[in-house]
């Protein structure tokens, strides 16, 4: 606490009048100077008693409290600080820096710690706290950082300081892919952009990296240092196709974190192409037409067979009103162009004979797909006999069943991902009835839905190298009718034929995984498409070939197997079932935190040299820099020291006011200057 005094001035009248009184005096005064009248210097004396009174003058007596500084220190714990001893550099120094500002008993020290998992935004969180420090008591800033800030730097008014973590000469390579599609057609190849940079130059000419992909398929490339290479990555299969890269290491690398890049291509198809025939015109025929139809990317050939291909009729062919149906141009010659056959109502291999019967079934077993909707005539013959036969989930009896009934999951059905979300798409309580059904028998594969007495509706089988599906009604059209409520028929029928083709999505055991960043680090998520079993196990092997077992258990969703593990180390992870094996990168993708990773100054170098700031490395001096008080005009920086301006404000406490020339010393003065001028000028 200390006193100061201070004369201010309170004037009885406006200001600008005041002044105009004092140009008028000093004028007349001036004129009498010139004219060496007698009395000017008493009347001179006289008016300037008379403004001054008018000025009001007092003398104030201050009470000063001083304000204390506030000087910022910011510590970067994002995650390039983890890299090889920056973060207990930056925890030495922030130490040695807490006790040297301690010891200034006018400046308060605060301290704020920066996060950064993808990215660093150094400068954003500085300013965020500048927010509440008033500007004109701000000692300074100080970053304890390895410079990897990847926002724009501020403007400060007092010095900013970086002290550097990590070293001044460090080497790293970083894999880039610096161009990748987000969709690529299956079967075809994805035009990819990799570069390979080296910091801070090229350490050879060239560089191998290692391509995988899935099911543990690898590749060796060599591409040259600091170029771009284009490289093409097969698209196999629809859905995510995940491409990873690794760079091998240079020596003495700081970190192989960004070695490895890795890209997921959404594998789609061009066209898929359809293949409908119906055996007999029905008023559920139009369904399948209506529900192919509707996607875009659908090419579909719809024929009905009218005319048995083997019925002799002696009718000239230009007189035909039916053109024979195209037998062996479908199922012989183009029969492999089709993604996906549907065989509606098919009532007897009569229509079509044996020879292409079986080509349909090697279609299959060769990894085509084939849909099933058998009729539902009482007497039809079944088709035990068929080539078919060997790849149908179930032999129809041809046997009628009729009734009203409601189509419902079987336990398989309840898991398996074409049918489990039914009920939540439209609760079975609305579905609207069927009627009637065929009968079978030797039913395999899985019932994914039951009709009439609980006998099989909807049956999916693996046959090798393809897929069968098997609906025993055509009476689905009732729900496209909305027959008494209907039912989800086109998100039935989009799931069964996306299954046919293959959608991973829809993969009844399908494996996948998953990385996400929690507070205490990288966690790995392992799912499992299960149709039967209430756990699993799955192994996975991290990025150093440790292998260990994981115990996949019950998910909240039906048909889901699920476990999470926490991972010490980032990078690509195997994991395998029996069946199955795929590829999960663990780690920022295409953050910039693991980009450039060395430690840098150029990018804290603007906001130092712009505020008077400096910059020393703790590679030189692991407690920092000593810490000088410096005037805001002064060098804020020297070869072994910073500055932290001393702004010297305070708080007014207390103030005691006298008036200079009260009311009476004014009359008294004024009057006494103006008979004294009387008397000179009387004398003359």
């Amino acid at each position: 606490m200390s006193a100061h005094l201070n004369i201010i001035f309170a004037p009885l009248i406006a200001p600008p009048w005041l002044f105009l009184l004092l140009g008028l005096a000093a004028l007349f005064v001036f004129y009498a100077l010139l004219r060496r009248a007698r009395g000017a210097l008493w009347r001179a004396t006289a008016s300037a008693f008379f403004i001054l009174a008018l000025a009001n003058p007092s003398l104030i007596k201050e009470q000063h409290e001083p304000l204390k500084d506030v000087a910022i220190i910011a510590v970067d714990d994002s995650a390039s600080m983890q890299l090889e001893n920056r973060a207990p550099q930056a925890a030495t120094a922030l130490d040695a820096l807490t006790k040297k500002l301690s010891s200034f008993k006018d400046m308060d020290t605060e301290i704020i710690h920066v996060k950064g998992s993808e990215e660093t935004d150094l400068f954003a969180a500085i300013d965020k706290k500048l927010a509440a420090v008033p500007h004109d008591r701000l000692a300074g800033v100080i970053v304890l950082t390895d410079g990897e800030a990847h926002d724009k730097p501020s403007s400060y008014a007092a010095p900013f300081h970086a002290l550097m973590a990590g070293h001044k000469n460090e080497v790293d390579r970083r894999l880039i892919v610096k161009e990748a599609p987000a969709y690529g057609l299956v079967g075809k190849n994805a035009s990819l952009t990799l570069r390979i940079e080296d910091t801070p130059k090229a350490q050879s000419e060239n560089a191998t990296v290692i391509f995988r992909r899935g099911k543990g398929e690898s590749q060796s490339l060599t591409i040259p240092v600091g170029k771009d290479v284009s490289f093409e990555a097969p698209v196999d299969h629809p859905g995510q196709n995940l491409f990873v890269f690794t760079a091998e290491p240079v020596p003495d690398e700081l970190t192989l974190l960004n070695n490895t890049a890795s890209v997921s291509v959404n594998g789609i198809r061009d066209r898929l192409r359809v293949l409908l025939v119906s055996g007999q015109p029905h008023i559920g025929g139009r369904t399948w037409r209506n529900f192919l139809k509707a996607d875009p990317a659908v090419d579909l050939i719809h024929f009905t067979i009218l005319r048995s291909p083997m019925k002799m009729d002696a009718t000239p062919n230009t007189e035909m009103s039916l053109i024979a149906f195209p037998v062996h141009e479908l199922f012989e010659t183009k029969l492999n162009s089709f993604d996906l056959v549907i065989l509606d109502r098919f009532r007897s291999q009569s229509l079509v004979p044996d020879e292409y019967l079986e080509n349909i079934a090697k279609y299959v077993e060769n990894g085509g797909a084939l849909l099933v909707s058998n009729a539902t005539e009482e007497g039809i013959p079944p088709l035990t006999f068929s080539p078919l036969a060997r790849i149908l989930p179930a032999m129809p009896t041809g046997k009628l069943l009729t009734g009203s009934f409601v189509p419902d999951l079987s336990e398989a059905g309840k898991r398996h991902p074409v049918t489990n979300t039914l009920t939540r798409i439209a609760p079975r309580d609305g579905w609207g009835p069927w009627f009637r059904q065929t009968g079978s028998r030797n039913a395999h594969g899985e019932t994914v839905m039951t009709g009439l007495d609980g006998q099989p509706l909807l049956i999916l089988d693996h046959v090798k190298e393809g897929r069968v599906a098997q609906f025993l009604s055509d009476q689905f059209w009732l729900w496209s009718r909305n027959y008494r409520g209907g039912g989800p028929q086109a998100e039935l029928l989009r799931r069964v034929a996306h299954w046919l083709v293959d959608e991973p999505e829809l993969d009844e055991a399908a494996l996948h995984a998953s990385s996400d960043l929690k507070e205490d680090g990288w966690q790995l998520t392992v799912t499992k498409q299960s149709l039967h079993d209430d756990s699993d196990s799955v192994s996975v092997t991290d990025p150093d070939g440790k292998t260990s077992q994981l115990t996949l258990s019950p998910s909240p969703l039906p048909g889901v197997l699920s476990a999470t593990m926490p991972v010490a180390t980032t990078g690509l992870y195997e994991i395998k079932d029996s069946e199955r094996e795929i590829l999960a990168m663990v780690g920022p993708k295409n953050a910039p935190e693991f980009g450039e990773m060395i430690a840098t100054a150029d990018k804290v170098k603007p906001a130092t040299d712009a505020s008077g700031g400096g910059i020393f490395w703790l590679d030189d001096r692991a407690d920092g820099p000593n810490i000088h008080r410096t005037s805001a005009s002064a060098a804020q920086e020297g070869w072994d020291w910073i500055g932290l301006v001393q702004n010297g404000k305070y708080r007014v406490v207390g103030s005691k006011a006298w008036p200079l020339l009260p009311p009476w010393l004014a009359a008294l003065l004024i009057l006494g200057s103006s008979m004294l001028a009387w008397r000179r000028e009387g004398r003359g």
